[in-house]
């Protein structure tokens, strides 16, 4: 178990079955997704926040650490809290949701975390505006971009 005060050397390399990554090539990498993260433990607790600005749910270090149904506004807790319910009871790993927020197309998709055992883990939300994405028609690819030289 790593301390949670402890912080690893950006330097460190992440091994995984598909290749490697530097700890800080992951860090920027989870800020520079266009969608925003945000990880829950296994107790339900708000752990970690992906850094992306500007943020759709604006989230703040003093959240870390709080049980994650108080970090949502208080209409939509009890949905929160049975798709907590789900994910812990094994019936559910995934549900999404997509709405008119603010003049934009908002994608929210909360997904279980499970170990090769199945264990639960905990969960992530994972959040973006896919206005543009909606807005795509035909075909735009390598050949015909005018985004490349």
């Amino acid at each position: 178990m790593i301390d949670p005060k402890m912080t690893l050397d950006d330097n460190q390399i992440l091994h995984t079955p598909s290749g490697e990554i530097s700890l800080a090539a992951l860090r920027v990498l989870l800020n520079t997704l266009p969608f925003e993260v945000d990880y829950v433990d296994a107790d339900d607790r708000f752990k970690w926040f992906s850094q992306n600005q500007p943020r759709i749910f604006a989230r703040t270090a003093d959240q870390v650490g709080r049980k994650v149904l108080e970090c949502h506004p208080g209409k939509s807790r009890d949905k929160v809290a049975h798709i907590l319910e789900d994910f812990h009871a094994g019936t559910k790993d995934h549900v999404e949701f997509w709405l008119p927020l603010h003049g934009k197309l908002v994608y929210i998709s909360y997904s279980a975390l499970r170990d090769e055992a199945g264990e639960y883990l905990g969960c992530f939300e994972f959040t973006g505006d896919v206005t543009h994405i909606q807005s795509l028609q035909g075909m735009k690819n390598l050949g015909n971009s005018r985004d490349l030289r």
